[in-house]
């Protein structure tokens, strides 16, 4: 389904009926998917396959794609996130990992966005309404590709990050680009979708997105944590290899 009828269908369907029908879909279209060939880190389950979308696909039971697999995997494996005491802000909170989130008893969760039926809170990521040095872990997961000031929102990210709390950011990146490409003229949904491939995305992100990020402060860390994943394991969990975990810490 095309992104921009998605958008506007959101904005129709009251919030209400969204949760219903997503929880419809997703339990009714496993059915279909019976098997033992994959299995989605988030929900636990095993499948056949995965559903096709997009080139490593999407979890039939909770709609974990790729980088919310990956996402999963490392906070689990790599950080105190399951563990810890620690105060999170959550933006964009994604079906498949908002309600695990949610219910660990050592997380004082927040999520947050400008329109998510997910989300606690309404929060704008550039004027986060928060007190500095407030959250020990704050995640975004494609978000500020979306934003039209990213640096003020990197900012802002920064500035209510405890010091000694961590956070990961992550976009989707050009890796032929050194730089990122933005262009101010470019205006309406349609100019997007063809220049940025998104009719909502404000920039294609480029190999200097770790200094954007260190730019306003953070230590930043490119992990290639998805690559220690065998050829087997990562067909299995549909994990892109390539990816890498933007981890970044504020001292």
């Amino acid at each position: 389904m095309n992104a921009r009828f998605r958008y506007k269908l959101k904005k129709i369907i009251p919030k209400r009926i969204q949760k219903l029908l997503i929880n419809l879909i997703f339990n009714s279209r496993m059915i279909f998917f019976r098997g033992n060939n994959v299995c989605c880190p988030c929900c636990n389950k095993n499948f056949r396959k995965f559903y096709s979308s997009g080139k490593f696909g999407e979890c039939p039971k909770c709609g974990s794609g790729s980088r919310h697999r990956l996402l999963f995997l490392y906070l689990k494996k790599r950080t105190n996130f399951f563990n810890a005491k620690l105060k999170v802000l959550h933006f964009a909170p994604e079906h498949c990992l908002n309600k695990i989130f949610s219910n660990l008893p050592n997380i004082s969760y927040l999520s947050a966005d400008l329109g998510s039926i997910r989300a606690m809170e309404v929060i704008d990521m550039a004027n986060i309404n928060y007190p500095g040095n407030y959250f020990d872990v704050i995640l975004s997961n494609h978000v500020l590709e979306h934003i039209q000031d990213d640096k003020k929102a990197m900012s802002e990210l920064f500035r209510v990050l405890k010091p000694g709390g961590w956070s990961i950011h992550q976009v989707p990146i050009d890796y032929t680009r050194d730089k990122t490409f933005e262009d101010p003229n470019i205006k309406t949904d349609r100019e997007r979708e063809i220049i940025y491939g998104h009719h909502d995305h404000k920039r294609i992100y480029g190999k200097d997105f770790i200094k954007r990020l260190e730019y306003v402060g953070f230590i930043v860390s490119a992990d290639s944590y998805a690559n220690e994943f065998s050829i087997e394991e990562a067909q299995k969990f549909g994990i892109n290899q390539n990816s890498k975990i933007y981890y970044c810490q504020k001292i």
